[in-house]
């Protein structure tokens, strides 16, 4: 089963084809905003992740083998540039994707995953959220710490203490709520095992312009100290940070979705569009 949605009719007839990589544990229709895209001659491609999207749990998610279909649905569109949009683990997926290919191409990092997932720090600021989410809803049932959890999520750690933060959290989880992926059924580790170990070519080179990374200030996932220094490291990409955003700022923030079509379209920053880190 292919891994990669798409009408090929539009994509043919596309001024531009943006590829939407969602990450762990996230569906594609997190780009639902991305739709209208296709009014300015966009064709959209998804990439669907393990046990989503009517996609089998197996195999699990490989980053490269990931890059390599998107690369070669680039390879049989040679003419036509190519935009690529990766949430968290999405992001190493375009960029390892935009790695391989010749056509004009630039990819927009949203909440960018980083090298080996962010290795011991991540991992341990998750696992003391998520145990404090725990003690937060006196409770060890799953489902019921990882809503307390994906508050953080959405606005990092103000919402426990900013009543406004609080209830525009509660009122997104409401509205999302038969479209929050648990992290259950082995899911997690089909969609973020090679993450930990995934790190980009040490001759990976981008062009000025060509990659730009979206990412909230109170990212409780991956910090913006974590995302600025791999920025550097693969050559001094600019990072947009917004203030009082966490990682999910598909459903925290839809107006990061005009600025990342800004970008594509080689257009300036608007005004209020974050701040340059």
């Amino acid at each position: 089963m292919p891994h990669l949605s798409y009408d090929a009719q539009a994509l043919s007839r596309a001024r531009v084809i943006a590829v939407l990589i969602p990450g762990a544990l996230s569906r594609g229709d997190i780009f639902a905003p991305v739709q209208r895209w296709q009014e300015a001659g966009y064709g959209l491609a998804t990439y669907r992740f393990p046990g989503l999207d009517s996609r089998p749990l197996s195999p699990a998610l490989k980053i490269e083998k990931a890059a390599a279909e998107i690369a070669d649905l680039a390879s049989a569109h040679p003419d036509t540039p190519f935009r690529l949009l990766g949430f968290s683990t999405g992001a190493p997926i375009a960029l390892s994707a935009a790695h391989r290919m010749r056509n004009d191409v630039k990819v927009a990092g949203l909440s960018p995953a980083v090298e080996r997932g962010g290795g011991t720090e991540t991992a341990l600021r998750t696992t003391r959220l998520i145990l404090s989410a725990a003690w937060r809803v006196r409770s060890v049932r799953l489902r019921t710490v990882w809503l307390e959890y994906y508050r953080l999520l959405l606005f990092g750690m103000p919402v426990l203490s900013d009543q406004t933060l609080s209830i525009r959290a509660a009122q997104i989880i409401n509205g999302r709520a038969d479209r929050i992926v648990f992290p259950e059924g082995g899911m997690p580790k089909a969609h973020m095992a090679d993450l930990r170990r995934w790190r980009l070519p040490k001759d990976t080179a981008f062009e000025k312009g060509q990659i730009r990374f979206f990412h909230g200030l109170e990212d409780p996932v991956f910090s913006p100290q974590q995302v600025t220094h791999f920025a550097r490291r693969i050559g001094g990409v600019p990072v947009t940070g917004y203030a009082d955003q966490g990682h999910l700022m598909f459903a925290s923030h839809l107006p990061v979705f005009d600025d990342i079509f800004d970008f594509f379209e080689g257009r300036p920053p608007r005004k209020g569009g974050g701040i340059a880190l």
